[in-house]
């Protein structure tokens, strides 16, 4: 029969570990957790969704900068026109209009920034399939250790429940404490099945995020540990500036009206039309030149007529560039709203798994023992006992979610930087 002493034991052998290996995740740990973004990375519906799009995108550039479809006309004389080489009876042309120098390029660049907003989409996409992944395995991770905790403490009543029994027999406890260790195994008990229902929702966002519904699963491992990152504020609003992906589409749709404000303002010069027409000429007798058919080289030139409406094309893409430039500002200070929260949260919750782990666990493991030693004694009351036992489970408990809350806030962190930080 496990005694209190052998629980705590294991238990600080297990601290003791961790402190030893607090700062630096573990290489299967890290291969689990890769495993499964690597496989929600492959499969995820909406991440294929975005790369279409992307690859759709860039597909729309040489067509962008293509010159327009070439017209070709035909014609047919109702009345023939006499010529000395004959009557004119038919003609057929053909016209290849050329735009201005400068409006395909400009049109091409429009239409590469559209591209790469549609791979900054698809870049957000796969940082928050990632994250998401992240997060549910950190969930799935956090539901493990809470309910082998629960297990061992559970264990621990048990064991007391034995010992409570042995007083009662000798009449050195009274039938409440019996009653009330009857009511702690019960609560546990209903703790750890409600623990287990949770794994199920988590289970079923695991399997739609790898589009795996053949999951039976999440792998986790026994312990999990982390390494603390670099939080120097300006280095991370520097990578932030780089690399997030939102900044990026936000330059991207900057980039496509300013294309469009360039082209807006071409449209003030004409487009370039040439060609070439075939007259077909009948036989005319006597005639040296009969039957032969004239060639007309052709060359025309769209009118910019209606200055109003370029005029007010060119206020309206002139605006649409101002907009997004107070919008690159405003994803900034969100940004920068977003860092600074993440920052505090790494910062608190590191904190707190100092605090929990090298004080507050410690000490409750201590108190634990002293009052089981002072109830076999008969010095205090089982509810004394009873609440040591959950003064430590809740240490306990808090620091696994402080642990969580970290390697949350890191990969929240990780998102707003692109993943450029290590």
């Amino acid at each position: 029969m496990k005694s209190f002493h052998t629980l705590k034991n294991n238990y600080i052998i297990w601290l003791l570990v961790s402190v030893n290996l607090i700062f630096s995740q573990t290489t299967d740990s890290n291969e689990i957790l890769e495993d499964y973004i690597h496989a929600g990375l492959e499969n995820n519906p909406s991440l294929k969704q975005a790369f279409k799009q992307w690859k759709s995108a860039e597909a729309k550039v040489g067509f962008a900068k293509g010159l327009p479809n070439p017209t070709i006309s035909f014609g047919y004389f109702l009345e023939s026109v006499e010529t000395a080489a004959g009557p004119q009876e038919t003609k057929i042309g053909i016209m290849q209009k050329i735009p201005w120098f400068g409006k395909r390029k400009a049109n091409g660049d429009a239409q590469m920034a559209s591209a790469e907003m549609a791979f900054s989409k698809l870049e957000k996409k796969r940082l928050a399939v990632t994250h998401e992944i992240r997060n549910i395995w950190y969930d799935y991770y956090y539901l493990t250790r809470i309910t082998d905790l629960t297990n061992q403490n559970f264990e621990l009543i048990q064991n007391w429940d034995s010992v409570i029994r042995s007083k009662y027999v000798t009449s050195r406890t009274g039938h409440p404490d019996l009653i009330k260790t009857q009511i702690e195994l019960i609560q546990l008990e209903d703790d750890l099945l409600s623990l287990e229902n949770q794994k199920q929702p988590l289970l079923e966002s695991f399997r739609s995020l790898l589009h795996d519904h053949m999951l039976l699963e999440i792998i986790v491992p026994d312990s999990l540990f982390f390494s603390l990152m670099n939080s120097d504020r300006t280095y991370l609003l520097e990578t932030i500036n780089e690399s997030n992906p939102d900044l990026g589409m936000a330059g991207a749709e900057l980039s496509m009206n300013k294309a469009h404000l360039k082209r807006a303002k071409l449209n003030r010069l004409p487009d370039l039309g040439i060609g070439l027409e075939k007259i077909g000429t009948g036989e005319k007798d006597g005639s040296a030149f009969s039957g032969k058919d004239p060639l007309v080289a052709k060359v025309s030139f769209d009118i910019p007529l209606w200055f109003g409406k370029n005029k007010s094309s060119i206020k309206s893409a002139d605006l649409a560039v101002e907009a997004v430039e107070q919008k690159v500002v405003s994803i900034q200070n969100e940004l920068t709203k977003n860092l600074e929260k993440v920052l505090y949260e790494l910062k608190e919750s590191n904190r707190q798994i100092q605090l929990y782990q090298n004080v507050l666990i410690p000490k409750g493991l201590e108190s634990l023992g002293a009052t089981e030693k002072a109830y076999r004694s008969d010095k205090i009351d089982f509810l004394s006992l009873v609440d040591a036992q959950r003064r430590l489970l809740k240490f306990q408990m808090k620091y696994e979610k402080a642990f969580i809350d970290y390697l949350k806030a890191k990969s929240k962190l990780s998102v707003l930087t692109g993943e450029k930080i290590s």
